[in-house]
């Protein structure tokens, strides 16, 4: 079913904070439920399980924000409907001395449209500042992720494979040079 943007909710109802550990359940709750939703008609059901119950649980994002990762939560009075993760050591190949990983950001579908994703982008850009690059994993056909992720000031850099539940998937690795300032689409 699509909706029509008439029927998305106002940005003004969207609050976006910073989260911690205790926000690992509802972290986790987006990220299932944003993953199942982009990718359940490409990925085989057992490894789409498998993955969410690994690189989604709880445990393992409150382990992240234990370790020195930072996230911002969006929610629509209180429910989580988005969140992005930014981790200081970069999970990918193309990584260099001063780089960070904007690892997740997710916006349920019905949110998207909304300005959510351009807010949680602004945090982790924000708190990203000072390090050379911020870098991010998509996977290689997610045209609206990609055209997004462009629109933010990210080139692509190379590519990678990514394990989901022990299927391998090509992702594009985005780079966005944190030492110049962007603007809008225009990088200056």
């Amino acid at each position: 079913m699509s909706v029509s943007p008439v029927d998305r909710p106002h940005a003004d109802r969207i609050a976006v904070r910073e989260a911690g550990v205790a926000d690992a359940e509802r972290l986790s709750l987006v990220s299932d439920a944003t993953f199942l939703e982009t990718f359940a008609h490409e990925i085989p059901g057992e490894a789409m399980l498998a993955h969410c119950r690994e690189k989604h649980a709880p445990e393992y994002l409150s382990g992240l924000l234990g370790n020195g990762a930072r996230a911002w939560l969006a929610e629509i009075e209180g429910t989580p409907i988005g969140y992005a993760l930014l981790i200081p050591s970069p999970e990918l190949d193309a990584v260099v001395e001063g780089d960070v990983e904007l690892k997740k950001i997710y916006v349920l579908s019905r949110f998207q449209g909304t300005g959510t994703a351009q807010r949680l982008m602004a945090e982790a850009v924000s708190a990203a500042q000072g390090n050379k690059r911020l870098l991010l994993g998509v996977k290689d056909d997610n045209h609206r992720a990609i055209s997004f992720y462009k629109s933010q000031g990210f080139e692509i850099i190379g590519t990678r494979q990514f394990n989901v539940g022990g299927q391998l998937y090509d992702d594009f690795v985005f780079a966005r040079d944190l030492t110049r300032t962007v603007i809008g689409e225009t990088t200056t």
